[in-house]
């Protein structure tokens, strides 16, 4: 836990850098506007519906109003719930500068040796939202079924959102350094610090307005994290 500390303390003296401050309104302006466009595409395509519209006045009153409603909560429930995996999507664009950004500062002898660029940080952002939407769809009946003791479908909830950020995020800035087998052995040896950020970035990433802020806080950590246990392995 010595080296958690450690990570959160210095990604906590960066929050104000330019790379930091940049990536933050750019992930933040593009996760809001693919939500809005996405919001706008979809209500579009519900008119298309069979007996969504009709010449029947009283009909169409009555679509309006609660088709409508449903369709908004439903829309901004599942936003809200798969938040992690849409928002790590567009942060992983800029992602790069965020890494580059902590290790100029924090350890500069060992930076990686290339950029993964756009192509391969999409591919691992895709396949930890990929993962996040499929497991807590799976376990979807698990919350519906312990509803009334209310603790176990959060910790289920907290602990499988946690370990899949920790190990997504993890893999996403260790493959600078290593390759996705060399990364996986390396996340092992360190898995409870690591699950422990996860589940950090998912009580967080419930927290409105400072979710933006999850993405890049989360690379930082992981990042520290990572060249820290590196540096105990010396």
């Amino acid at each position: 836990m010595k080296n958690l500390i450690t990570a959160i303390e210095r990604t906590g003296q960066q929050l104000f850098d330019r790379a930091f401050l940049k990536v933050f309104l750019l992930g933040m302006l593009t996760t809001v506007g693919a939500i809005l466009i996405s919001y706008l595409i979809s209500n579009e395509l519900m008119k298309e519906v069979p007996l969504y519209s009709s010449d029947w006045q009283w009909w169409q009153d009555i679509v309006n109003s609660m088709v409508g409603w449903i369709y908004t909560s439903a829309f901004f429930f599942f936003v809200f719930m798969f938040f992690a995996p849409i928002s790590t999507i567009f942060i992983s664009i800029f992602l790069d500068d965020i890494v580059d950004c902590v290790e100029n500062k924090h350890y500069p002898g060992n930076k990686a040796g290339k950029r993964l660029g756009i192509t391969h940080l999409a591919f691992l952002a895709l396949r930890i939202m990929f993962f996040i939407i499929l497991l807590n769809l799976l376990v979807l009946p698990l919350y519906v079924f312990l509803f009334w003791m209310p603790i176990i479908p959060l910790a289920i909830f907290y602990l499988l959102n946690g370990y899949l950020l920790g190990w997504g995020y993890y893999e996403m800035v260790a493959v600078r350094h290593l390759g996705i087998k060399e990364a996986g052995i390396r996340r092992k040896s360190s898995r409870g610090v690591i699950l422990v950020a996860g589940v950090i970035m998912t009580l967080l990433f419930m927290v409105p307005i400072v979710q933006f802020t999850v993405p890049i806080l989360g690379v930082a950590l992981i990042c520290h994290l990572f060249h820290l246990g590196k540096e105990e392995e010396v």
